[in-house]
């Protein structure tokens, strides 16, 4: 996105100048109007580097600039220069220069949530959402130790959901590589020497012959069919409905299933008890919970459970109807609507789901290490029997002899 250098003024009649994202001079023109500010003229800045080549802002260093900005504003330094030592001390081109806008745009009298809504590849709604509840119960400082937990929440499961998908697709990977030097290059080297044997062909022969020749002679129907599927997977997920169909398969899968569940409900609750937690209203934070649990299906849930929220109903009843959400968080929810703790409740159950997603991650390795084992025994053997059987038989029509 084009970066422009602006001067406008407001209402009174300063003059205001600063530096701002923008698709062009319109778009500029209308974020400023939001702002009371009238663009008198702007310039395109064609020094400044896109930001599309420039290294992603990583969690850990969003983590790093909430931190600062908590530490700095709690200690009493003034935002604008609390904003200037942040742009010197960070070393990320994309993150800096986002803060050096933010920094002209506070400057020129944006709120601080408005100005980092600007920047929505860096900082995401939930983000902006607690920073503007902060703003507006005067609770900013608090928000932000907030939110460096709820970051380093996020950080911590990302890391657990890796843990769980890198071993077995790595393992995988190697299995398939296996199979195909095994039946396309070990075996039809070998498979001269058997038929020469003349001896009948045992299945298990036929069948590896079968994959050797589809594996070398046929390889492109392969690339083509995976091609195919993971083609017809990403048009299932451009579609509302293909999505459902998607992500209602993905919880049905033994073992896995259960895992994608709890690490979306701990999605759930985690930032809907954020969410109310710093004083954003339950029709916002359930639209937010929406889009971040991860899955289409609990996301339909979640959205159906709002509109009957909004009608009056309350939330855990409302949640119960969609037969999505586990007795567990309806039971919660239910004490912490009649107590009037939600987010106290919300809390023990990400604290719960925190505990069992480690755990369902280790009994998904217990029961995958056995199999890919066990799969991998499997590929060795067909191929060493392929090989051997016509061999046994061919020597004992030696010995008969």
């Amino acid at each position: 996105m084009p970066r422009f250098t602006y001067q406008a003024r407001g209402r009174s009649g300063q003059k205001v100048a600063g530096v701002m994202l923008a698709e062009n001079e319109e778009q500029l023109a209308l974020t400023l109007r939001e702002m009371d500010l009238y663009l008198v003229n702007a310039k395109l800045d064609d020094s400044s580097v896109p930001f599309y080549i420039t290294r992603p802002v990583k969690r850990r260093e969003l983590i790093n600039f909430t931190v600062h900005l908590s530490a700095a504003i709690g200690g009493g330094i003034p935002i604008l220069q609390a904003f200037e030592d942040l742009e010197l001390q960070t070393s990320n081109r994309r993150m800096k220069r986002a803060i050096g806008i933010i920094t002209e745009d506070l400057r020129g009298g944006s709120s601080l949530s408005d100005a980092l809504s600007r920047h929505s590849e860096i900082f995401s709604d939930i983000y902006v959402s607690m920073i503007r509840a902060g703003e507006t119960s005067g609770s900013l400082v608090q928000v932000l130790q907030h939110l460096t937990s709820f970051l380093e929440w996020q950080d911590g499961l990302a890391s657990e959901i890796r843990r769980a998908t890198i071993y077995p697709a790595t393992v995988l990977i190697a299995v398939v590589g296996l199979i195909a030097v095994l039946v396309g290059f070990v075996f039809p080297r070998i498979l001269p020497v058997i038929l020469s044997l003349k001896v009948p062909l045992p299945l298990v022969t036929r069948v590896v012959m079968g994959l050797a020749n589809l594996v070398r002679y046929g390889w492109y129907w392969i690339l083509l069919a995976g091609t195919g599927f993971f083609f017809l997977l990403r048009f299932l997920k451009a579609t509302e409905s293909g999505r459902l169909i998607v992500d209602a398969i993905k919880l049905r899968l033994p073992v896995i299933g259960g895992l994608i569940e709890q690490v979306c409900l701990s999605r759930f609750s985690h930032h809907l008890g954020i969410l109310l937690r710093t004083g954003v209203d339950i029709s916002q934070s359930l639209s937010i919970a929406e889009r971040v649990v991860g899955n289409a299906v609990i996301a339909q849930a979640v959205n159906e459970a709002r509109e009957k929220v909004i009608q009056g109903g309350s939330l855990w009843r409302s949640l119960q109807e969609t037969g999505v959400f586990p007795p567990l968080v309806i039971r919660m929810i239910f004490i912490g609507e009649t107590t009037g703790t939600i987010d106290a409740t919300l809390e023990r159950v990400t604290q719960y789901y925190d505990r069992e997603v480690p755990a369902t991650v280790k009994k998904l390795f217990a029961v995958l290490e056995p199999l890919i084992i066990l799969m991998l025994a499997g590929v060795v053997l067909t191929v060493a029997l392929s090989i051997f059987i016509p061999l046994y038989d061919s020597l004992g029509r030696v010995g008969r002899r």
